[in-house]
């Protein structure tokens, strides 16, 4: 039975979460990505923690994680991402959902 891990919420402004989304198509770029992501990319946030995800026309393209490293926010692609991250949102609300439901 997994056990249900708590971290301490990231706290993201609308200016970080807009450089996050731009560093994170950046590197779907430049390790060999073809599609453009879509309007419904941005930044969630699950149990706590922060990742950019990038949606395309068919799903999901890519996932990264944010980790907070002394004052520097860092991305780490994810080969695997909970499943609960690959609900596309409407474009009005993307970057905005903080909410914290495990699916």
């Amino acid at each position: 039975m997994p056990i249900d891990q708590s971290h301490e919420p990231l706290k993201l402004d609308a200016t970080q979460r807009a450089d996050l989304l731009r560093r994170a198509k950046a590197a779907w770029f430049k390790e060999g990505g073809t599609e453009t992501p879509s309007e419904a990319s941005g930044v969630k946030m699950r149990l706590g923690l922060a990742y950019v995800v990038l949606h395309g026309a068919g799903g999901v393209l890519a996932v990264y994680r944010v980790r907070q490293v002394k004052d520097f926010l860092m991305l780490r692609a994810m080969k695997r991402w909970p499943v609960s991250l690959e609900k596309v949102t409407p474009p009005r609300s993307v970057g905005n959902d903080t909410g914290n439901e495990a699916k």
